[in-house]
């Protein structure tokens, strides 16, 4: 029941960050369905060997409900620009594909030290930022070129999905050097974790279709559904508090509580 109890919580903190930063929290959700599953199913189980890949699935059917929901509250109150979700959403839903076959068939190592080398680059972007703002003119606003929408979208699908996370860690970046505020970019980053999302959890389906596993009662197909449950209220009850936020941030301190995010993020990647 405790382990329930921090689940509900977890949702309740993925909640407040998929409105305020983008994050669908599966950086928090993957440990500990995870270490939920392992908890309670017998060592050399079908369950207890495939609880990596059962986070996985069950942190990307979390995110398309939380994005979905966020998506909503931000498109009502008019904060997605539409201009910068095509084509690049179709490039990391392609990747999101390609991420998922890999999760499935390979070791994530080698995507988890990329990921953490990116994460790196990210945060010391974000500082430089930091420290011109005070002494240089407003970045004008552009749009992504056709690189960064196919090679970008390719990349982050791809990362995001293997790891069972969203893409926001890297489209708030993308978008903040389009010259984008933070809250604009947020509010695309939430639209934009959805292809991964539903790509990543259609692979699952469609890899249970091919070669079945049988985890237990408490699992439909990889999905291990009381731990989701768990998780969705408190998403739900986190960003109807969350929502009541956005807006009354300065875009300097939303950016540092972001930098300060991705660095837990990349000590959370280097330890597990």
């Amino acid at each position: 029941m405790e382990l329930y109890l921090i689940l509900l919580v977890a949702g309740f903190v993925s909640g407040i960050l998929t409105i305020l930063f983008g994050f669908a929290g599966g950086f928090v959700v993957v440990p500990l369905v995870y270490s939920t599953i392992r908890m309670q199913y017998p060592i050399h189980s079908t369950a207890y060997d495939l609880a990596f890949k059962s986070a996985v699935a069950t942190s990307l059917l979390l995110m398309v409900i939380n994005s979905g929901l966020a998506t909503y509250q931000q498109y009502k109150q008019r904060k997605i620009h539409k201009q910068y979700l095509f084509p690049i959403a179709y490039w990391i839903g392609a990747g999101a594909i390609l991420g998922t076959v890999l999760a499935l068939n390979i070791s994530s190592h080698v995507l988890k030290w990329a990921f953490a080398l990116y994460l790196c680059f990210t945060i010391f972007d974000c500082l430089i930022r930091q420290f011109k703002q005070p002494h240089s003119n407003p970045q004008s606003v552009r749009l992504l070129t056709k690189t960064e929408q196919g090679l970008g979208g390719i990349f982050i699908g791809g990362i995001a999905s293997a790891l069972g996370v969203g893409g926001s860690v890297m489209t708030v970046p993308l978008f903040r050097r389009c010259g984008l505020d933070m809250s604009s970019a947020v509010a695309l980053a939430n639209p934009l974790s959805m292809p991964v999302a539903i790509a990543g959890c259609i692979t699952f389906i469609i890899g249970q279709i091919i070669q079945p596993q049988h985890l237990g009662t408490h699992f439909v197909g990889y999905f291990y559904y009381p731990a989701l449950i768990a998780l969705i209220i408190g998403g739900f009850l986190g960003m109807k508090l969350a929502i009541q936020w956005t807006g009354k941030l300065s875009n300097q301190m939303h950016e540092r509580g972001y930098i300060l995010l991705l660095m837990l993020v990349l000590i959370s990647i280097l330890f597990q």
